[in-house]
This record gives structure tokens, C-alpha cells and sequence, in this order.
């Protein structure tokens, strides 16, 4: 065991999802330290999710697939290694390196997720030829559900996000009791999903020191928007924009607009044609497999089908909504400027099919328009703020977004009585958290692993963290300077309440 880990506590360590600049290949580690009776230290060990890191391209390793954090000091029979993984939810920065470990010749611990978690990894394991021999031993969990594992007590609670079975876990031993929020928002709207546990966080909230939280989205003020609301105005726009056909692209990993755009469509009387590409038909036939049945809930008032055959859909009387993920306009449609109307719900991934709507024409609204319109999944400030209310004595410890942001924002923060660690926590360093202080351990350069493969070898290749955002990314998203006066914007009408917003 490392020299770090010599004193009682309950230790944390971002792996991944502390980044630099851009955020993903989210994994934590958690380390409880306690004394036994002959004075002896005694650790246990869990590690929450093992993501993939997206932009692994920027380090230009030859035949690179991915790119993963590195666990590999915690896998083991060794005391200090993990005794499980848990999963907060499907979405691949935070599941898919498990994939890359095994193929990598590792063998894991065992898995605690949700069942539609379970399911996606299911995919994954048939799309890259895992044999069941070498896939670790998986542990269906609810909210609701304690996991004993050592010295430590795991609870799953329910929380908000786009993706079916999104969890946090209130991580419990004697040194300190930790609410890991996973991706989260606050909003109660969600469909056919269970929705932030509000309720439970408030009863816990006098026993909760430090709440590792999702601060993704606190570039926005205000609340994270409701699904309620994206699903009221894609009505009011379908009502207003009342063609014989809608293209409703929807981003294939956000599964909760699947659902939202069926029901606004279902509102209004319009068929349903759901279209896209593999990935959006694989989760597709997921969400279906899981439980949402959409001829059931068509109940005979509209048609819904299930693919863009041009026979069976001139049974739809030019009456239709198409759903899915596409970026080109299919034949089948044959859309016209006079027949057709776009939706589009999400910021950049679908311009080659607004490029394509232009060239024939057809009209369409964006989240440039109606930033409602997008599936949000993270939480705004405001829901930061919330949390802060809920549970007044925890500390924050900031995750999912970059450095900079949470340097930027301490000054709110500070206004708000929100108490944040400092310094920022950063990959790979290690915090010794207590029930009445935190310190910083230790402070060593991150790295990730590069997953390789060539000629049927797969093995990892060592690089350190840096940064990967180019100056492109940097002004179309967050840069500090933006973030910086964005949140002295925010502080300055928490001063001036009575001051009307200038817009």
C-alpha cells in the first residue's frame, strides 16, 4: 500500500473526470482506512465508474482505439485493491473502459449497476467479442438497495440524468459519509425514470461531510431546464408548425428524447416514424427490451413504425413525425419546402442535416432558437445551489469539468456560503477526507492509458494528462475568460436582486 494511505480516513482519488480542459473517462476511487483492534490499518477499496476519454486522438499514438484511466495499481488480490466497480450509469465516459481492461488482458472486480447499465454492457461485450469467461461477475442494484463491501456501506439513490437507472451513492464508513451525486440535475419531471431522490438527500443531509458533485453544467444560471418543459415546447412548436411532416433528429445516447418527442407527437395525433442509424436503433430496441412500449402507448390513436420503407409509410397519410438520429434527408420522405418543418435538439452534432434541410429548402428551428429544446443532463448552478440548501454542512468537491471553471466560480460560490476544497482537485491526487477536515495527501501527474491494437494485439501505452482542447473548442464552449465574466454576471444579480437582468 502506498506510503500516502497511513493514517485513519476515507480516501479519495479522481482518475478521471478531474481533467484539464475537456471531461470524460470519469473514474474515483474510494479508500477507507480504518484501525482494527491490534492497531493494525486495514483498507477496502471501491472505484465508481470506468469511463473511456473521448478525445484520445490528441495524443497520436499510432493505431490508438481509446483511451482509459489507469487502475492498474488497484486491481488485484493485494489488500488496497478494489473490491468492486460501481456504475453510476450507462453512458460511455463513464462505462466504457471496462470494455478496454478486459480486452487489455485484466481482470476486474465485481460490478454494481443498474439493470439498463447491465444491458448496454451487454452490447458492448457481444460488439467486441468478449467471451462470458473473461467478463467480471455483475450485481443488479436498485435505489434503495445498501452494499455492504468492507468498512464501507454503499446506498443507491435515484438521480436525474438521460439515461434510464442514474445513480448516486451515499458512501458511508466512520471516518466520513460521502454523496457521490454521478450526473445529475435536480429536476423531478423525468419520464418513465425515477428522478433525483430529494427526499432521501434531506434526511441524510445531517450526516452527509462532503458531497462529491457533477458541476458540468454550472456554466448556466438558474435551474437545468425540465423535461417537462422540452416537452411542452416541442408541442407548442408542432402546433405552430403544423406540416404533414416533422424531422425530429434526437442525439442517440440521450434516450429520454426518444420519449419526450413520442409523446409531444402523440399529443398532437401524429405517426411516428422512428429512423436513424445503428447506434440509435440499438438503443432503440434497448429502451424497448428494458420496459417502453410505444405501440402500447399509441393505444391505437397513432401508427408507429419502425423503419423508413416507402410503401409502409404512405400508410401514414403525410401525417408524421420522424424520430431518431440522422443527418441526411431519406427519399422515402420525399420532403419538400411545402410539406415539411425541421426540430433540430441539439447544439452542433446535427449540421450536416441542417445543411441538408437548407438545400432542399425546408424551414427549421434549432436550440439557437429554443436552447429548451436540448436534452439537458447536468445540472445549472441553480441546481448546485439546491443541493447546497439540502445538505448546508457539506462540503463540495467539484468533478466533471474543468479546472479553470471551478477556479472561476469560488467567488459565487463563496456568496452563496457554498464551501468548495480548495486547492481544485486535479487527476490523480489524493485527498484524506474526515467527518470535520480534509487534507491533500499527495499530488502526482496524471495519466491516461491508450488503448492499441494491432494485428489482433491489444495492450495500453502510457501518457501523461494534458491539455487537448484546441483554441476552436475553447471559444465555442468555455473559455476562462467567458467563464469568468459569466459568473461575476451571476454574482452581481445575487448582489442587486431588485436590479432588472439586462438580456
Amino acid at each position: 500500500m502506498s506510503d500516502f494511505f497511513n493514517k485513519v480516513g476515507l480516501y479519495w482519488q479522481p482518475l478521471g473526470g478531474n481533467n484539464i480542459d475537456q471531461i470524460s473517462g470519469h473514474c474515483y476511487r474510494y479508500t477507507d482506512l480504518c484501525q482494527l483492534k491490534n492497531n493494525k490499518l486495514a483498507p477496502t477499496t471501491i472505484i465508481v465508474d470506468l469511463g473511456k476519454f473521448d478525445n484520445y486522438p490528441a495524443f497520436n499514438i499510432k493505431n490508438s482505439v481509446a483511451a482509459v484511466p489507469d487502475i492498474r495499481h488497484l486491481l488485484g488480490k493485494a489488500p488496497d485493491c478494489a473490491k468492486a466497480i460501481f456504475l453510476t450509469h450507462s453512458h460511455p465516459d463513464h462505462l466504457n473502459g471496462i470494455i478496454h481492461y478486459i480486452k487489455a488482458g485484466y481482470n476486474l472486480p465485481n460490478l454494481y449497476a443498474g439493470k439498463y447499465t447491465f444491458m448496454i454492457l451487454e452490447d458492448l461485450y457481444k460488439l467486441f467479442q468478449i467471451p462470458k469467461t473473461r467478463r467480471p461477475a455483475q450485481i443488479e442494484i436498485r435505489p434503495g438497495d445498501k452494499v455492504k463491501i468492507g468498512s464501507m456501506e454503499i446506498e443507491v439513490i435515484s438521480s436525474s440524468h438521460t439515461c434510464f437507472d442514474s445513480f448516486g451513492f451515499i458512501i458511508k464508513s466512520k471516518s466520513a459519509t460521502i454523496y457521490h451525486t454521478g450526473d445529475i440535475k435536480i429536476d423531478q419531471s423525468t419520464y418513465f425514470r425515477k428522478p433525483t431522490d430529494l427526499k432521501r438527500i434531506k434526511e441524510l443531509a445531517g450526516e452527509i461531510n462532503y458531497i462529491v458533485a457533477d458541476f458540468y453544467g454550472i456554466y448556466d444560471d438558474g435551474f437545468a431546464v425540465k423535461e417537462v418543459t422540452t416537452y411542452k415546447k416541442l408541442v407548442q412548436i408542432l402546433k405552430k408548425h403544423n406540416k404533414p411532416k416533422i424531422f425530429l433528429p434526437v442525439y442517440p445516447t440521450h434516450t429520454e428524447m426518444y420519449i419526450i418527442a413520442f409523446l409531444a407527437a402523440l399529443k398532437l395525433k401524429k405517426n411516428v416514424v422512428f429512423f436513424g442509424n445503428p447506434d440509435f436503433y440499438g438503443y432503440l430496441k434497448l429502451i424497448q427490451k428494458y420496459g417502453i412500449d410505444f405501440n402500447k402507448m399509441a393505444k391505437n390513436r397513432i401508427k408507429v413504425i419502425y423503419s423508413h420503407d416507402k410503401d409502409e409509410i404512405a400508410t401514414l397519410d403525410n401525417n408524421y413525425v420522424v424520430i431518431g438520429t440522422y443527418n441526411h434527408v431519406s427519399n422515402a420522405f420525399e420532403a419538400t419546402k411545402d410539406n415539411c418543418f425541421g426540430i433540430i435538439t441539439a447544439k452542433t452534432f446535427f449540421n450536416p442535416l441542417k445543411g441538408q434541410l437548407n438545400a432542399h429548402n425546408i424551414k427549421f428551428v434549432s436550440v439557437d432558437d429554443f436552447p429548451e429544446l436540448q436534452g439537458f443532463g447536468h445540472g445549472f448552478w441553480g441546481d448546485m445551489e439546491y443541493l447546497h440548501l439540502l445538505a448546508p454542512w457539506a462540503k463540495f468537491i467539484p468533478t466533471h469539468t474543468p479546472q479553470f471553471v471551478i477556479n472561476n466560480v469560488r467567488e459565487l460560490a463563496a456568496f452563496s456560503h457554498m464551501d468548495i476544497i480548495a486547492p481544485t482537485p486535479q487527476n490523480n491526487q489524493i485527498w484524506r477526507l474526515q467527518k470535520n477536515s480534509c487534507e491533500l495527501v499527495s499530488s502526482m501527474p496524471a495519466k491516461w492509458l491508450i488503448a492499441v491494437e494491432n494485428s489482433g494485439n491489444y495492450h495500453f501505452t502510457e501518457v501523461f494528462q494534458k491539455a487537448t482542447s484546441g483554441l476552436g473548442f475553447l471559444k465555442r464552449t468555455i473559455s476562462n475568460r467567458r467563464c469568468l465574466r459569466r459568473f461575476k454576471m451571476y454574482l452581481h444579480w445575487r448582489k442587486n436582486p431588485l436590479k432588472p437582468k439586462l438580456k
